[in-house]
């Protein structure tokens, strides 16, 4: 039998890209509920509850100003920051509240993917003319990562380092001691918490820009923490991105 040379062998690539949607279809990150097929998008109802931090917003923090006509909030003008800014997407309510906890909690990894993707979608200008040098996750303690199985940080970095080809830096950084959940302490509480929980593990010193990736800003202490240890390694700039923050302030 001859072999036709100019016969195209069969591909279907188109199939092999959408098995994944069709075993595992996307849920909402916020609902959990399944998506229509080849939706990316959380669902209708949860878009439209959804609450972007805006553009009043503190310089530093980057937390929602209530007067438009502010640059920073009332917590960074009463004290110094050891980092140098920050963004955050949304406010911190219900839907994220829920969405947040069951990333970190009930294993849904998957949500990392949505919201990695939507802060380069919204932050790529900023991300891009900052020029970092490498993206550092907030790392947990190793007692945690072995409970939880993973770092929500780290999943959402790594989305980000995918998309914007800042490399993913997880190796430099390490928190030697479990801490208490910081939402339980008062603000002075929260900073004798994390007080030498981050030790320096791999070498800053080619390293000038970071940018630090996180779920949540509230009071700043964790953030201010790391920034703190980093800078006295050596880095020059340390910013941060984070899913969510306080309400307007």
């Amino acid at each position: 039998m001859k072999h036709n040379k100019n016969r195209r062998p069969l591909k279907i690539p188109g199939l092999l890209q959408m098995l994944p949607d069709i075993v595992f279809p996307r849920r909402c990150p916020f609902c959990d509920g399944v998506l229509v097929f080849g939706s990316k998008e959380p669902c209708e109802s949860c878009r439209s509850k959804l609450q972007y931090v805006g553009n009043d917003f503190c310089l530093k923090c980057g937390k929602p100003l209530a007067d438009p006509g502010a640059e920073f909030c009332t917590a960074c003008k009463r004290s110094a920051r050891p980092f140098d800014w920050g963004r955050s997407l949304f406010i911190y309510d219900d839907l994220l509240k829920h969405s947040l906890s069951s990333l970190k909690y009930d294993n849904k990894r998957e949500y990392a993917w949505y919201f990695g993707t939507e802060l380069v979608r919204h932050f790529a200008k900023s991300m891009k003319q900052t020029h970092f040098d490498a993206i550092v996750p907030v790392p947990v303690s190793r007692e945690r990562l072995r409970k939880r199985g993973y770092n929500q940080a780290k999943l959402i970095a790594d989305r980000v380092s995918y998309l914007t080809g800042i490399p993913l830096r997880d190796d430099i950084l390490i928190r030697e001691k479990t801490t208490v959940a910081q939402k339980e302490l008062g603000r002075i509480a929260r900073q004798k918490n994390l007080k030498k929980a981050f030790k320096i593990a791999g070498n800053v010193v080619e390293l000038e820009t970071i940018m630090v990736i996180d779920d949540i800003y509230t009071t700043g202490a964790t953030i201010s923490e790391i920034a703190r240890v980093l800078k006295e390694a050596g880095v020059k700039k340390v910013c941060f991105f984070t899913i969510a923050t306080g309400s307007a302030i």
